[in-house]
């Protein structure tokens, strides 16, 4: 009796948890709109009034593209462990994951429903865990590659079209934040690949390095803390690894990846075009590589906005950095942003949320019963019951190859409170049909 009241206690914390990040997200979104319709309302309303339907559809089927690209990707990724994984389970999982993504902060709740889907899909949970980390792996990788070929080669012809803010009599270039952006996921990602491969490194991080997060008071429990890094790079070596002993599957998603990419950014150039925005150059194919430039610098300043959908960050970023590309007036350009979010952000809310609604092995009660964290955190084993850590499982030969006894071994103890997890769910949630 007092376990279920303490689930239906946890379910309701969770409820008001999304309801406050959507109040957020819509506070925001209004303040947003506000401060674009302020100076004309009225003509910001006449150029969407008078928009090209034709351009408008284009950019609403690349977003869509956009999303089936994605539902491929975990296709991909799932059918190296169920053969039969159908097309449309991984989109349906994908808009899912979109929806969550899109109401929680930094995209943080995408993910663990993700996993919960998989699950109701037929896909063993370990194995959900193994294909949502591949696709963190390939999709960081990608965009980094793809930021800094972007960073190389267009910086410097493009910041001319960008303004010097001042903040507190502080100033800088907007385009400086992408590079900032750029930065951070760079270090992200090759911060876990050397860490996962150099046993010095994984070793001063877990030690040295948590220590010092304890001093500056950034955690609370040092043991738990130095488990949850040591896991996290554990179970990035062994996903790497998989991916390189799947080479096939690795050149497929990163292309596939690319594809993601190009299209999401190629979003505001038909927008421009269906508002009747000029562009500086006659040359079509060089204005099509300066608007996914632009919009790439934009995604890359406002993955850093920590709130539902980078919402306020996202309108405002975009507005400085596209100002000056497109030539239109300031209305113009604002009416460019209402249809840029709407069918960038809000158009996958919406199919993610009728989906989540009415598709049959999504996660419906079970989800409440989740919390925050994210993936790769509830990987690790916790000390709440056995203050003990986890002893490093010894270092292997890049060479070596894995074998499935070997991976599913060292996944039993890595997914065990995460496999607890989702029984005490279904328990609950049988408990609760009943009463």
């Amino acid at each position: 009796m007092a376990a279920a009241v303490e689930k239906n206690k946890s379910s309701k914390k969770n409820i008001n948890k999304y309801l406050i990040n959507a109040f957020v997200m819509i506070l925001v979104t209004a303040i947003a709109v506000v401060f674009i319709l302020k100076d004309d309302p009225a003509e910001v309303f006449g150029y969407l009034a008078g928009s090209k339907i034709s351009y408008i559809l284009i950019a609403l089927g690349i977003i869509l593209l956009y999303y089936m690209v994605e539902g491929l990707i975990l296709m991909v990724l799932a059918r190296m462990y169920k053969r039969n994984y159908p097309y449309y389970k991984g989109f349906f999982n994908c808009m899912i994951g979109t929806f969550f993504s899109g109401i929680t902060p930094s995209n943080s709740g995408g993910q663990f429903v993700q996993a919960y889907t998989f699950s109701k899909q037929g896909v063993r949970v370990s194995n959900a865990a193994s294909i949502l980390l591949m696709h963190f792996i390939v999709h960081q990788v990608v965009s980094v590659l793809f930021s800094a070929f972007v960073l190389i080669f267009k910086f410097e012809e493009l910041r001319a079209y960008t303004q010097t803010i001042d903040i507190f009599g502080f100033k800088f270039e907007i385009l400086s934040l992408s590079v900032i952006g750029f930065s951070i996921n760079a270090i992200i990602i090759f911060g876990l690949f050397f860490a996962a491969f150099s046993k010095r490194l994984h070793h001063f991080i877990t030690t040295t390095g948590v220590n010092i997060m304890y001093k500056l008071h950034l955690t609370k429990d040092k043991d738990q803390k130095a488990l949850e890094l040591s896991t996290k790079f554990e179970t990035f070596r062994i996903e790497l690894k998989r991916l390189f002993q799947n080479a096939q599957i690795l050149i497929v998603t990163v292309i596939l990846f690319l594809i993601k990419m190009v299209l999401y950014n190629l979003v505001p150039y038909f927008i421009g075009l269906a508002l009747g925005a000029g562009f500086h150059s006659t040359n079509d194919i060089n204005n099509i590589i300066d608007c996914v430039s632009m919009s790439l610098f934009s995604t890359t300043i406002t993955s850093m906005v920590p709130i539902p959908g980078a919402s306020g960050g996202a309108e405002l970023a975009f507005k400085m950095l596209f100002e000056n590309l497109f030539v239109a007036s300031g209305n113009k350009i604002n009416a460019i942003i209402l249809v840029w979010r709407a069918i960038t952000y809000y158009f996958g809310l919406i199919l993610g949320l009728i989906i989540f609604v009415t598709y049959r092995e999504a996660p419906k009660k079970e989800y409440l019963h989740g919390n925050s964290k994210t993936l790769l955190q509830l990987r690790v084993v916790t000390l709440e019951d056995e203050k003990k850590t986890l002893e490093m499982i010894e270092e292997e030969e890049y060479e070596e190859v894995l074998t499935p006894e070997m991976i599913e071994e060292r996944f039993r103890k890595l997914k065990e409170e995460l496999s607890s997890k989702l029984k005490e769910n279904e328990t609950s949630i049988i408990e609760e049909d009943k009463d």
